[in-house]
């Protein structure tokens, strides 16, 4: 594991839980959660900016982890995805909501797996990863800061999914030794729930 990052990490903790308190206080509960996601992916983008360009682009292709993983993999998003076409049925949203969607999907996915399970453990040993997930684990405790969303989603849903989620993302990387499957996977899931939580938050009618 690279220590500096993990100890980078475990520090950002505390300082992005008062972030959330902080947003909390002063905007409404799903204003601050994007705030707050912004100021994650200052801190993933901030800490990725001094690893080694090479050795992440090495880590992108699309690689298969084998049959049982990416069952895994799948069948979050599929469950997510039955429920957000659900919520679609009933709610329209607007283009560019589904666009703004996909694009912090992307970001978001891609950031945290290179950071969470590409820079965190340049050899993909069981020991690191292992390591890795706890502290990714850890590290959504910054989350609770958050007041709870408007959208039946709180923020201890946000503590509790990494453990099920994490867990294939990070097993996905151990198999493949690539970050591609993960990505593709993550940043899946993500869509459907932002467009879920985008639709949930629309002001009935």
């Amino acid at each position: 594991m690279d220590r500096r990052l993990a100890l980078a990490a475990i520090l950002a903790v505390p300082v992005l839980y008062a972030v959330n308190v902080w947003l909390s206080g002063r905007v409404q509960p799903l204003v601050a959660a994007g705030l707050g996601l912004v100021a994650y992916w200052i801190f993933l983008g901030t800490a990725l900016s001094r690893i080694d360009r090479d050795f992440l682009y090495d880590l992108l292709p699309l690689q298969s982890p084998g049959r049982p993983i990416n069952l895994a993999l799948a069948l979050p998003v599929i469950l997510v995805g039955a429920a957000t076409f659900r919520i679609l049925g009933s709610v329209i949203l607007p283009p560019h909501v589904i666009l703004a969607a996909a694009m912090a999907a992307l970001l978001h996915a891609l950031l945290e797996e290179m950071f969470w399970r590409g820079a965190l453990i340049p050899s993909a040993g069981d020991r690191p990863a292992a390591l890795a997930l706890l502290l990714y684990w850890i590290f959504h405790a910054a989350w609770l800061g958050l007041a709870p969303l408007e959208v039946g989603v709180g923020p201890a849903l946000l503590v509790l999914g990494p453990l099920a989620l994490g867990g294939a993302w990070t097993a996905a990387r151990l198999a493949s030794g690539t970050l591609g499957s993960g990505i593709m996977a993550h940043a899946s899931f993500n869509l459907f729930a932002f467009v879920a939580i985008a639709a949930l938050a629309q002001p009935a009618a």
